[in-house]
């Protein structure tokens, strides 16, 4: 989400909901990063720890008017074991016996597209990702799985402010049964100001709850509150921001940063 600036590009690296409205057709952006999660929680492994991702890579392209697709994922990840669980549901490496873990993070594709509306004032249309199953699921970080969200996009704004998300269902792919999936509730809202020449500041809440009472491991609740600022100069951005886990699966605190080139498109 991004205020709607003729003169500025308007994707934004590790946006919880991408803008739509404010990008111009053919607007490229290509974004990497690195964040640090304390106390991540793998229940499908049975471990434990601090999570960090570097690179973190995420690429976002205006593909038309008013249509946006994303690219995004951990090229690695390590995780510092701090603890196990007696049982795990999985047969796990023997080589996480030194006390860490690396694998590769899942990627997401995704799409947004807001048909109805104009950059500023309200606006409206879907949200569609999937998750592709890059991780190896005996590394104990990632779930090895494929998992869709299909969701109904708002926003409404100014151009010195905006505030966008979407709700709508997640089909989680079960790890460890085959043919079985958990529906989940999914949602994600952004709230973004123009606070000064230069800088933005943006505020968001994501995440998921399941709609069973009991949850296959690894498909469980999750939810991040975070704030981000951000510092633009010509078409390199540079943000840092941080966020705090809701759930038991989301870790507690994370720090992340990240630096972006936005390539110019069409007025």
């Amino acid at each position: 989400m991004a205020v709607a600036i003729p003169a500025q590009g308007q994707l934004k690296r590790d946006a919880l909901v991408q803008p739509v409205g404010g990008a111009r057709s053919g607007e490229a952006l290509l974004g990497v990063g690195v964040s640090r999660t304390e106390n991540a929680d793998f229940p499908l492994a049975g471990l434990g720890g601090d999570l960090t991702a570097f690179p973190d890579l995420h690429a976002a392209w205006a593909i038309g008017p008013r249509v946006v697709f994303e690219l995004k994922g951990a090229a690695r990840k390590r995780l510092s074991i701090e603890r196990r669980d007696s049982v795990s549901s999985i047969d796990l490496d023997p080589s996480l016996a030194d006390g860490a873990s690396r694998d590769v993070g899942d990627f997401e594709l995704a799409v947004s597209f807001a048909p109805i509306g104009g950059a500023t004032g309200f606006s409206a249309g879907g949200h569609l990702g999937v998750k592709l199953p890059n991780s190896d699921e005996i590394r104990g970080i990632g779930l090895n799985t494929t998992d869709i969200t299909i969701a109904a996009l708002f926003s409404w704004g100014s151009a010195r402010w905006r505030a966008t998300g979407w709700l709508g269902v997640g089909i989680l792919e079960v790890p460890i049964e085959p043919f079985e999936q958990n529906d989940a509730f999914a949602y994600a809202f952004e709230a973004l100001w123009d606070a000064a020449p230069g800088w933005r500041l943006s505020v968001g809440a994501c995440g998921r709850s399941s709609t069973r009472s009991v949850s296959p491991p690894g498909t469980g609740d999750l939810g991040e509150l975070r704030a981000t600022v951000e510092w633009r100069r010509g078409p390199v951005s540079v943000d840092g921001g941080f966020g705090h886990g809701t759930t038991e699966m989301s870790g507690d605190w994370n720090v992340r940063a990240g630096v972006a080139w936005t390539l110019a498109g069409n007025r």
